[in-house]
């Protein structure tokens, strides 16, 4: 998309939700994302003023962050990659 004197347009900012989107997403309560925040332990967030919003491409990240693999299937993938 190009406006009309030439310079090409800036790509539309990514779609922000809101504290209350995530927690529907999460399915936990608003007070669980500011405690998140709180301790830095959420996902990353824009504040602007008093609102907070959150990229979803910040959520997807902060999922595989959190994603752990089980113990025994660490294990059990370890003992295939050695032999």
């Amino acid at each position: 998309m190009t406006k009309s004197n030439g310079h090409s347009a800036m790509s539309p900012l990514p779609k922000l939700l809101t504290e209350t989107q995530v927690s529907m997403i999460f399915n936990v309560s608003i007070n669980t994302l500011r405690y998140w925040r709180h301790c830095g332990d959420g996902p990353n967030y824009i504040k602007m003023g008093k609102l907070v919003r959150y990229h979803e491409a910040e959520l997807e990240s902060y999922v595989q962050r959190k994603t752990c693999v089980s113990k025994a299937r660490a294990t059990a993938e370890e003992r295939h990659v050695a032999h």
